[in-house]
């Protein structure tokens, strides 16, 4: 099921990091929101229509157990849009807002020093100028994610969330949960923001929802309205491209962050080889090169233990990680890896959300 999510009011997402009135008076603010938050809230859906089914809530018969959430994307007017990947650089002194496509190039050594010392190639920028930036909080409409994917073209347009997304910070104080009267010392900002003509898509299974109705969502639980998503033609899912007999160099974009329980590397590659067998398949992939964007941090509260949960730092989206095919076909890895979530924890809640592109343009 696809639906989308119209907010009615402004949103607020707040980041991982430790927030408490008094001690804080300023709350950072993110966007798009982490998909456990849409989780979340599609589970607080069902459960508003299934009242009598709430005590089965986070227990071996909870009715929300299998539900699995397949893609999170924004949508701006008509255009579905995803993050940017991290190997689409512009070059500082460019004249044109467009992102250019880095090349591998074989790691020499002797010219360089890496963190990834068992990593064989890196990827470059093959332009006269060698100052490069990637551009914060910018995505790809559909159809130019699709050629990066394809590997038809090297350079891109762009649009940044700024130009569909304002900020309104909001100014508050806390209250005495005894005496709802303001208390000292808990005067906050927090950054609410507001959705211009944006909405949010959510591809989803195993979760039985109205076709339309109301959800809370974010902090302060400001309302949005959801219905079945129509779109036909421009859905979250993206066929993969085709490869020939000899290709077997791949890449993964990752569209939402991902935990993994080796830091930047997923659990199932070994840390000495670089080698791994994904999904307990029959494929065997050695990574070659990875671009990983600066980690963000995984948090929430367990509000039936009533304390926060553990804290994460996730490889944020956008991050590409370029496999060579040992064994196996690539339409194993098709099947296997394309939209497909490769997060180590909280798979299900839509971490780790990947496509597959070509690894040689």
């Amino acid at each position: 099921m696809i639906i989308e999510i119209n907010p009615l009011d402004t949103l607020f997402f707040r980041d991982g990091k430790p927030f408490t009135m008094g001690e804080e008076n300023w709350s950072d603010a993110i966007f798009p929101p982490m998909p456990s938050v849409i989780y979340g809230a599609l589970r607080s859906v069902y459960f508003s229509n299934h009242i009598d089914e709430l005590r089965n809530a986070n227990e071996s018969a909870d009715p929300t157990k299998d539900l699995k959430l397949k893609g999170v994307l924004l949508k701006s007017g008509n255009e579905l849009l995803f993050p940017a990947p991290l190997d689409c650089v512009k070059g500082k002194d460019s004249k044109y807002d467009k992102l250019t496509l880095l090349s591998l190039s074989q790691i020499e050594e002797s010219d360089m020093v890496s963190n990834y010392p068992r990593l064989e190639k890196i990827p470059t920028y093959k332009v006269s100028d060698s100052k490069v930036e990637n551009i914060s909080n910018a995505m790809l409409g559909r159809i130019s994610f699709k050629e990066y994917l394809f590997g038809t073209k090297r350079d891109f347009s762009y649009i940044k969330t700024d130009n569909f997304i304002q900020s309104e910070p909001h100014i508050g104080i806390g209250r005495s949960s005894d005496t709802h009267t303001t208390e000292e010392g808990k005067l906050y900002r927090i950054d609410m923001k507001r959705l211009k003509d944006t909405s949010i898509i959510v591809d989803f299974e195993n979760l039985e929802l109205p076709e339309n109705g109301l959800l809370k969502l974010g902090g302060e639980s400001k309302s949005a309205h959801f219905r079945v998503y129509e779109d036909k033609e421009n859905k979250p899912f993206i066929e993969p491209p085709n490869f020939e007999n000899e290709e077997k160099l791949f890449k993964l974009v990752l569209t939402t962050p991902a935990i993994f329980k080796n830091g930047w590397l997923p659990e199932w590659i070994d840390e000495n080889s670089m080698e791994g067998i994904p999904n307990s398949t029959n494929l065997k992939l050695k990574l070659i090169s990875a671009i990983i964007g600066k980690p963000v941090y995984i948090g929430g509260y367990n509000i039936k233990e009533r304390k926060p949960k553990p804290m994460y730092k996730a490889v944020p989206a956008g991050s590409v990680y370029y496999f060579k095919l040992i064994e196996g076909t690539m339409e194993q890895v098709k099947e296997t890896l394309n939209y497909r979530t490769i997060s180590d924890i909280y798979p299900n809640q839509g971490f780790g959300i990947c496509y597959l592109g070509k690894g040689e343009v």
